[in-house]
């Protein structure tokens, strides 16, 4: 059997309500050149109905969005890794696009910006007003500038992907991902996406919009590789006005 060029690679953690969505959208010519993994840690339907779907379902061994990616990863077989998120807030009609960006990159990612799309949602624009504030000023003390550093839509090609040696188990993967690409010098590209709805759980399922101590994680990972002060200083300065957005 002839591999797959493409593995789309789907973390799933109780997502019976857009992981249909997430599925069905993808292009029909990615399909035929890919396979489709949806690692999982539900204890809803979420795997019955990526299997009916013709996905791959492995059985998650334990939960974890850098887990997951990291289990799925080792089990895949395509040249080039795609991850998106099960939650049906990642447009899979624009894989296409983000491959043409991942031709003169090691990474690509598919961001949400301030670019306006007819189909964004209003909500989801507003929460990435709020939590760019700090996570684009973070990324960029390290010269990082995509609109959507945590984007977790993103394609890498599996030789890179082996070169990271990741090590986080939970979301804090893609900002390890990040980071080590920089350190390595990789080209990083970006595609802009519309701001989609959530499916299931509304907006109290964004862990990272409402909880100050996700931000207080992501500082520590920089902190943890980068030792200098001016960088140091910088984050501790983040992180006060994220201590006063929430007391207020």
């Amino acid at each position: 059997m002839t591999k797959p060029k493409l593995s789309i690679i789907i973390p799933t953690l109780n997502e019976e309500e857009g992981i249909a969505k997430v599925i069905c959208s993808i292009p029909d010519k990615i399909r035929k050149q890919a396979e489709v993994i949806v690692i999982d840690a539900s204890d809803d339907f979420t795997p019955i109905i990526a299997e009916r779907l013709g996905a791959r379902v492995i059985k998650a061994k334990r939960k974890g969005k850098g887990r997951q990616m990291r289990e799925a990863a080792e089990s895949s077989n395509g040249e080039i890794l795609i991850f998106l998120d099960g939650d049906g807030t990642d447009p899979a009609g624009y894989i296409p696009k983000l491959l043409e960006k991942l031709e003169g990159a090691e990474l690509a990612l598919a961001c949400r910006s301030m670019k306006e799309f007819k189909m964004d949602d209003k909500k989801m624009r507003r929460i990435f007003k709020f939590y760019g504030v700090f996570m684009q000023n973070i990324f960029r003390l390290i010269g990082f500038e995509a609109a959507d550093p945590l984007a977790g839509f993103r394609a890498i090609r599996r030789k890179d992907w082996d070169k990271l040696k990741l090590e986080s188990n939970d979301f804090k993967i893609e900002t390890e991902i990040n980071i080590k690409a920089m350190k390595l010098g990789w080209t990083i590209r970006e595609i802009a996406i519309p701001h989609l709805k959530r499916c299931g759980g509304g907006l109290k399922a964004s862990k990272l919009a409402f909880n100050p101590q996700q931000y207080f994680e992501i500082s520590k990972i920089f902190l943890k590789h980068f030792k200098e002060e001016k960088i140091e200083i910088k984050i501790k300065k983040l992180e006060e006005k994220i201590r006063l957005i929430f007391k207020n």
